[in-house]
């Protein structure tokens, strides 16, 4: 590359003639000088090439989150080029690179070097991309690609990783994947077995997106816990409670344990007593019993299966059993709907001259002693 060099500066720098440093020199200063014009310049001609180019803010997003990590891969590309150009004296006797030896490992060590900067670019691309669709599915009206969107990126992420890894064995390192492969057949029942767990829980991620028993943003109760489901991951399933805090279940637990999905319900189930004193006159009793079956047969938001029975003799107090079904799949619609219908309610009662009965306890008290004692206490 600089043989023109040679024409100025005569002798070899541990048998490396003027030209080959001076070509060693020049990559490393190209790398290091052009580290923040060439990746963002990069990036764009890609870029423009798979996007229209009224996308420009995406593509401006698109630089800034790779360019520090395309700037380094191309850095130590240049350096790994520049290093290439250099030859270990001879009277170190060193074993040729496709030997055993300290050429080869450290051969090896940039490739691998290597790999490991362009896997992590890799990845950045991938979590760009997958942020982006995933920003996209929260303005459409389906909720199944903001469950499916998380799943893909990682399982892009999973894949790109592996594929990345088998390429490494083979034409990084020169291992036979084959051989590989077939090896690990023998200890494969061992593998399996020491993560049961985990292939467990992968296998019921792939349950859950191929059933759909719940997507992510459905409210759901699975055993005791009542939450918002944030991600459906490869092992296991982040649901926001209704505390706010943040469980992280299996998802072997999440199709193995009874789940309800409360977004699936279409209406809720109400059922409550309310007690009114006896002294409330009979007819009284009957107006609100007929008042409050009445409003919530008319009510928007319930359907005609509500119902109102004089369902019991309490001990201090009349009761009276409320069914009504709230028209809503939505819980916190539920709750309101419940405290309007309990307001109203409680003004049909006190409409129709009703009261409603405070616990209270009576005690009698017949003891002559304890009458004397009661009488007489003590000074």
């Amino acid at each position: 590359m600089f043989e023109w060099v040679n024409q100025y500066f005569k002798g070899d720098i541990l048998d490396n003639s003027p030209s080959h440093i001076a070509t060693f020199l020049a990559l490393v200063l190209v790398g290091i000088l052009f580290k923040g014009v060439l990746a963002p310049l990069v990036i764009r001609v890609f870029s423009k090439i798979l996007m229209r180019k009224t996308e420009t803010n995406l593509i401006t997003s698109f630089v800034l989150y790779t360019k520090n990590h395309l700037s380094r891969l191309l850095v130590f590309l240049f350096i790994y080029v520049a290093f290439n150009q250099l030859r270990f004296p001879k009277s170190w006797n060193l074993a040729p690179s496709k030997e055993f030896g300290l050429q080869m490992i450290l051969h090896k060590c940039y490739r691998v070097f290597l790999v490991i900067l362009g896997t992590i670019l890799v990845l950045r691309v991938i979590s760009f991309w997958g942020n982006y669709f995933q920003e996209k599915a929260k303005y459409t009206e389906s909720k199944i690609d903001d469950h499916l969107t998380p799943f893909f990126k990682e399982i892009t992420k999973v894949l790109a990783i592996i594929l990345i890894l088998f390429f490494t064995l083979s034409y990084v390192l020169d291992f036979n994947v084959t051989t590989l492969v077939a090896g690990l057949g023998i200890g494969g029942l061992a593998v399996a077995l020491a993560g049961k767990e985990t292939l467990e829980n992968l296998f019921a991620s792939f349950t859950i997106f191929l059933d759909k028993p719940f997507i992510t943003g459905d409210l759901v109760q699975v055993g005791g816990i009542l939450g918002r489901v944030e991600k459906v991951g490869f092992r296991t399933t982040r649901i926001r409670t209704v505390e706010r805090s943040l469980i992280t279940l299996p998802n072997k637990m999440m199709i193995d344990q009874p789940l309800d999905n409360w977004n699936e319900r279409h209406v809720w189930r109400s059922r409550f007593d309310i007690e009114i004193t006896y002294q409330t006159p009979i007819i009284n009793l009957q107006e609100i019993k007929s008042h409050i079956h009445h409003y919530l047969q008319k009510h928007s938001k319930t359907d005609e299966n509500s119902h109102v029975f004089f369902s019991e003799f309490g001990t201090n107090a009349v009761k009276m059993t409320i069914f009504f079904f709230a028209i809503t799949n939505d819980f916190f619609e539920y709750m309101s709907i419940k405290d309007e219908i309990n307001f109203k309610i409680y003004e049909i009662v006190k409409q129709n001259g009703g009261e409603f009965a405070l616990p209270t306890r009576v005690v009698k008290i017949e003891s002559d002693d304890m009458t004397h004692i009661l009488n007489h206490p003590k000074q």
